[in-house]
């Protein structure tokens, strides 16, 4: 009896500091465990389009997860999917992206898996290291083109967010980047990757600073906005349909700032 109560003892203590290590935690660590808990059965995601038109909705099951996508509302197929995570549609339809393996409840990939409009793996574009090794990226933001030919994902840093962009045909890597603050909120691409437009931001104080990056990862624009971070907002970038230029969210005014693409440095000609 003695060991039964010591025991229940030991667990109580252990409970109380596990308890208070977790009050102890700044409210940036605080936050992020939530984000990482595993999602409970039955949960559905859904990733739109940057027209708003395509739909990849990802349902999380035990043992088998699915995945469907939908046009304008109705679905065309439904399937299971053994890697369930963050999809990404393009503008077409025809390009659909998924996480390859990894720690799906911790935001962990090796790879990114394509498939076409209709859910066929068409290819896999595994993430390595300078060494040719492979490795895993916690990958917090994926785009495509509006036709499907480039991809990029963004992973939240230390000092400033990391930008990659892909070739879809091939799965080459063209470019890689950090730009911006720590944290990337958003990630879009325009027509044939010329265009990459990031917003990011650091986290706590709601403060932004928007990038945009050319086709050769350079960043040739930027702008910062002080607290203009909501989690209510999921948009915060767009490019014109003209192909001009493109639109950035301001919180306090609610409302799309039009800003247009700045001429090409004389550099690129050196």
């Amino acid at each position: 009896m003695r060991n039964i109560i010591r025991r229940a003892e030991i667990v109580r203590h252990l409970f109380v500091a596990a308890l208070l290590a977790l009050l102890l935690l700044p409210v940036e660590a605080s936050a992020r465990m939530a984000e990482l808990m595993i999602d409970p059965d039955g949960r559905t995601y859904s990733y739109f389009s940057d027209n708003g038109i395509w739909e990849v909705a990802v349902t999380v099951k035990t043992p088998f997860s699915s995945w469907s996508l939908k046009k304008s509302g109705v679905e065309l197929w439904n399937r299971s999917v053994s890697e369930p995570g963050g999809a990404a549609v393009s503008d077409n339809g025809e390009v659909i992206t998924l996480p390859l393996w990894g720690w799906r409840d911790e935001g962990g990939s090796n790879g990114i898996a394509v498939f076409n409009g209709q859910g066929e793996l068409v290819r896999k574009i595994l993430f390595q290291s300078d060494d040719g090794g492979e490795f895993l990226r916690w990958v917090r933001r994926t785009a495509i083109s509006p036709e499907g030919v480039r991809i990029a994902i963004g992973q939240s840093g230390q000092e400033a967010s990391r930008i990659t962009l892909f070739d879809v045909k091939s799965g080459k890597l063209l470019w890689e980047t950090l730009a911006g603050l720590p944290e990337i909120d958003y990630l879009c691409v325009s027509a044939k990757g010329e265009y990459a437009l990031a917003a990011t931001s650091k986290y706590g104080t709601g403060n932004m600073e928007f990038v945009l990056l050319d086709k050769e990862g350079r960043a040739i624009w930027s702008e910062k906005r002080s607290h203009n971070l909501s989690w209510e907002v999921k948009v915060y970038g767009r490019f014109l349909p003209d192909g001009k230029g493109f639109e950035i969210y301001d919180l306090k005014t609610k409302s799309w700032m039009k800003r247009r693409f700045p001429a090409q440095q004389s550099s690129r000609q050196n």
